[in-house]
């Protein structure tokens, strides 16, 4: 982002880049593809996914007493505290998830178990369904996740409410200095795992942006600084959410327009509600012009087709081409401690890139390929011809003006009469 080289060359090997720039000295055994007239850009990153990750599932045990008591020995004493999880042990790749996921222009995403107060280390893949795990598991414990929900799969009574969740925190990390500075005598699995993983970066899945304020403070109080899935509610507290001084990662489930066509189901419609409506595809253009660091994810959206339009609809709110990108590959790359690896298109780098046939958010552009690891993934023929325009149409005596619009490879076609002839 915010860095172009005009008919540059991307000289990659073993799948990295060893050379970019508009003078780099080409091996006499090297493959050359002519690209005159395409765009090259990083691969896109998600920090916050359930890739590949077997999600928990709901417990349908029941019972006519409440469980207060854990399920588990020699863990914590709460069942929903489980930093011991390790989302690398219930991976398993995904190819038609990665081609959907490739297809948007991602190529690493950072996955991890959603489920859960304390849920364990996360897990960092390239997005490539050609070799083996051993070359797409970019990190196998990728960052340390917390909530404020409790677990879908664990029985037991508490938290019931938020407050027991805030408590239960703040509880969990006591009871880590504790235990620590070796005042049990006994071994607690749940927060040796804590203990062991603190230096990994602190994600916190918010949600809300009062839980971006609450989930800031708990860190406060012991000296971590989250990254933070925020709300989209942000620009509503701008100032108090720039004063926590996190970094956010942003989701783009913009509210879709309300159904208002009926007059009595429109009066149930809150002028809350319109006015979030009205003002979200706002916020990731707040957090620019606020110096407020932010990725972008995936995450909530109802359809992950929609996510290039949710990104023009910020953009004509506010957001600038260059923060987006960023939001999509630099930032998320900082996020995870891993911008010397994956991110932008510099010398070391993974081989992470798409080839465009224009800027990479405008509604004409195709992606052609998405190169993940050194490995091409080919989404579009780069051969078939553009015949997007204007055109005019005579048929039955009568001319229409005949408008070819949308992608290359899916162009859609628009006739209307010309009525100034």
């Amino acid at each position: 982002p915010g860095e172009v080289v005009e008919n540059g060359t991307l000289l990659i090997r073993d799948g990295k880049i060893v050379g970019v720039g508009s003078r780099v000295d080409i091996p006499a055994n090297s493959t050359v593809m002519d690209l005159s007239g395409k765009s090259i850009y990083p691969s896109f990153i998600d920090v916050f996914s359930g890739f590949g990750v077997k999600q928990a599932e709901r417990n349908r045990g029941g019972g006519r007493s409440a469980q207060y008591g854990p399920s588990r020995e020699g863990y914590y004493w709460n069942d929903h505290i489980m930093p011991e999880t390790n989302a690398i042990e219930a991976y398993k790749f995904d190819p038609k998830k990665a081609g959907e996921l490739r297809k948007l222009g991602f190529g690493v995403v950072n996955s991890h178990l959603q489920d859960g107060i304390a849920r364990g280390t996360g897990v960092t893949i390239a997005l490539s369904d050609k070799g083996s795990d051993a070359e797409r598991i970019l990190s196998d414990a990728s960052g340390q996740y917390f909530s404020f929900d409790r677990s879908i799969a664990k029985r037991q009574s508490y938290p019931s409410s938020l407050m027991g969740s805030m408590a239960l925190l703040r509880q969990m990390y006591h009871d880590a200095a504790w235990y620590e500075g070796g005042k049990v005598s006994t071994t607690d699995r749940s927060l040796e795992a804590l203990i062991a993983n603190r230096d990994q970066v602190q994600f916190f899945a918010a949600g809300d942006k009062g839980h971006v304020l609450r989930a800031d403070g708990i860190g406060d109080a012991f000296g971590i600084q989250y990254v933070i899935l925020a709300g989209g509610q942000e620009y509503e507290q701008i100032g108090d959410i720039k004063a926590t001084g996190a970094s956010l990662v942003v989701p783009l489930d913009f509210p879709d327009p309300f159904d208002v066509s009926n007059p009595y189901h429109a009066q149930y419609v809150s002028l809350e509600d319109m006015r979030h409506w009205n003002q979200a595809p706002a916020n990731p253009g707040t957090l620019e012009s606020n110096g407020i660091p932010f990725a972008f994810t995936l995450e909530g959206l109802k359809s992950t087709k929609d996510m290039a339009k949710k990104i023009r609809k910020a953009m004509e709110y506010g957001l600038s081409e260059n923060k987006a990108l960023e939001a999509l590959t630099t930032e998320p790359a900082r996020l995870l401690r891993k911008s010397d690896e994956i991110g932008s298109l510099q010398q070391g780098r993974y081989a992470n890139f798409l080839i465009t046939s224009g800027p990479v958010f405008d509604e004409g552009t195709t992606l052609y390929e998405n190169w993940v690891i050194g490995k091409r993934h080919i989404l579009a023929d780069m051969e078939q011809k553009d015949i997007r325009g204007d055109y005019t149409l005579r048929a039955g005596g009568s001319e229409f003006k005949l408008a070819l619009k949308g992608k290359v490879t899916s162009p859609k076609l628009e006739v209307m009469r010309d009525t100034s002839k």
